[in-house]
């Protein structure tokens, strides 16, 4: 009985030590086998083209391309006469040209000559009636003038002529009366001067450049203050007000120098009236001796200053009257231009157009832009550069432009500006604004889109490179990649390398354009195969072709004398450097 016992004791013993021995067995795999690949790390690899091109190592910064626009302007300032106004609903809608179709939209790539706007021919053969109307007018009126200035010229030398003739045969007696009426004569032409004086002086006051300048500013400022409350909304009480209040200081401002110049021309009449007044009461004073040769000089005397009023007076009229014509010549030969043979407005530049101000059936009843557009030298882009970088740019200094748009493609720009003060006194960084003008076909570009610049502070053109990341160093100093050779699989390979850009270097020897490089990866041992496709990695985890010796060092897939690029600080040859790098500029 005591023997069974013993056997039993020793079973359940044996049962206990057998599973102690499975547990340790257990926690020995999972330490040794089953936990190192859980947390440990893989390497894989990165298939990379070997490249040919031009590096460049600069200063990187991001903006927005902005449009500076060209105008294709209405420029025909029509002004109607006052009995114009009065025409019927239908013959005022024939004053201005007119619309009949729109060829340009909006995003158009427009060349020089581009047919733009289309004119009725109806309203350009109105408007140039009246336009010829309205030269007529001006050169009939002109010519009215200078008739009445003619007679009144004649009169004088046929009165000065008769006057003279009777003086040669007039007595010369009554002496005391003549001093007495010489006396009153020359008080008389005193007065006469006086009046003459001041004739002159408003006259030049008239005549004056700065007056007649001020005087048309002001008319302008009127009339465009009027146009502009015109067009106010007058629901828009504030808009309204403003521009309301505007439009009574234009009109004030106008109508005083206005009242002004009229006062001028008024008292000029009334001096006129004064001297005639004053030369009949001279003639009066005359007739009442029987001193022919008195009133026949008077008589040539008052010719005289007759002569001299009209002269100045109708000066002064046939130059007015002499623009007058002058501007309606002008303004027609300008129409005529306008509107061409054909009717027809034509593009006068080539670009991007970017707004166009008129539909079919509108009139350009006033001046202004037509449409707007960007020419192929008018993009530019104004990014902040910092003050550690500023001085490493000047105006002039050529730039790489990679428009997020279409990123396998480089622009050519030039710093066109740089702004000498900082753009914010109150940021704990300070920046300047920096403006380049992109150069070259700008044809595909709009404005807002965003871009990356590179100022070129150094660079290499027309070489092979490769990315940094994939140039390893062995311990010997020996410089090399891994290749994929005629079989598909991985092996080493010697390279010399050059100038390095800091993300891109030069391979100056043993490799071609085309080929292809592997760059080693490290990821933990839980990534998902799918993560590390859309990474666009190899998923070669094991060693391929001649590659011994890696296992052993703890490093997989690399020989034992190699290093994965970082780990050596002379991994890329020692060329990297610059503040801030730029990618490779693709040729």
């Amino acid at each position: 009985m005591k023997q069974k016992h013993r056997n039993k004791k020793f079973v359940i013993k044996l049962i206990l030590a057998g599973t102690a021995f499975l547990a340790l067995a257990a926690v020995c795999v999972y330490t040794v086998f089953i936990r190192p690949r859980l947390t440990g790390e893989t390497v894989i690899y990165k298939e990379s083209k070997v490249q040919y091109g031009d590096l460049v190592q600069g200063i990187n910064e991001s903006g927005s391309i902005a449009l500076q626009e060209s105008h294709i302007n209405y420029e025909l300032d029509i002004n109607y006469s006052e009995d114009d106004e009065d025409e019927d609903e239908e013959e005022e809608a024939s004053r201005y040209l007119q619309i009949e179709e729109v060829y340009a939209v909006q995003g158009q790539r427009m060349q020089e000559g581009d047919p733009l706007f289309k004119l009725s021919q109806d309203s350009i053969a109105a408007v140039r009636r009246k336009l010829q109307k309205a030269k007529s007018e001006a050169q009939l009126e002109l010519a009215e003038a200078v008739s009445e200035y003619n007679t009144q010229a004649g009169s004088a030398k046929s009165t000065y002529s008769a006057s003279k003739a009777e003086a040669d045969t007039a007595s010369r007696t009554y002496d005391t009366s003549m001093n007495r009426l010489q006396q009153e004569i020359e008080l008389l032409y005193g007065d006469i001067q006086v009046l003459e004086a001041e004739i002159n002086d408003y006259n030049e006051k008239l005549t004056d450049e700065d007056t007649l300048e001020e005087y048309s500013d002001l008319k302008y400022a009127y009339e465009t203050a009027q146009k502009k409350l015109d067009d106010t909304d007058i629901s828009s009480v504030a808009a309204y007000t403003a521009n309301y209040s505007s439009l009574q200081s234009a009109k004030t401002a106008f109508e005083n120098l206005d009242n002004t110049l009229q006062g001028y021309r008024d008292s000029i009449e009334e001096n006129q009236e004064q001297i005639l007044e004053k030369l009949d009461e001279i003639n009066n004073s005359q007739t009442s001796l029987p001193q022919d040769e008195m009133s026949a000089q008077q008589s040539y005397d008052s010719a005289v200053l007759g002569g001299k009023l009209a002269g100045d007076i109708y000066g002064y009229t046939l130059d007015a009257l002499q623009d007058t014509v002058n501007e309606a010549q002008e303004l027609l030969e300008d129409f005529e231009a306008f509107v061409g043979t054909d009717g027809i407005v034509y593009a006068d530049g080539t670009g991007l157009v970017t707004e166009i101000a008129y539909e079919a059936g509108d009139k350009l009843m006033n001046t202004g832009v037509m449409l707007s557009y960007v020419t192929r030298d008018a993009y530019t882009i104004t990014i902040d550069v910092s003050e550690e970088d500023i001085s490493y740019i000047k105006v002039g200094d050529s730039v790489d432009i990679e428009c997020n748009a279409y990123p396998d493609e480089i622009y050519k720009g030039t710093v066109s500006a740089i702004t000498t003060s900082a753009d914010s006194s109150y940021s704990t960084t300070v920046n300047y604004p920096v403006t380049v003008r992109i150069e070259g076909d700008t044809g595909r570009l709009y404005g807002g889109m965003t871009a990356d610049i590179t100022f070129v502070t150094d660079s290499i053109e027309d070489v092979l490179y490769v990315s940094a990341k994939a140039i390893v160093t062995g311990e010997d100093g020996s410089t090399g990649v891994y290749v994929k050779n005629t079989e598909g699989e991985m092996e080493w390979k010697a390279v010399e390398t050059g100038f390095s850009n800091g993300s891109e270097i030069e391979i100056t020897s043993g490799l071609s354009e085309g080929d292809t490089v592997y760059i080693a990866s490290t990821v933990s041992a839980g990534q998902s195969e799918e993560s590390l496709r859309q990474s666009g990695a190899s998923l070669t985890q094991e060693p391929v072709g001649d590659m011994t010796g890696g296992e052993e060092n703890g490093q997989q897939g690399f020989p034992d004398f190699m290093q994965v690029p970082g780990e050596n600080p002379q991994g890329n040859s020692g060329q990297a450097g610059g503040t801030g790098f730029g990618g490779p500029g693709m040729t």
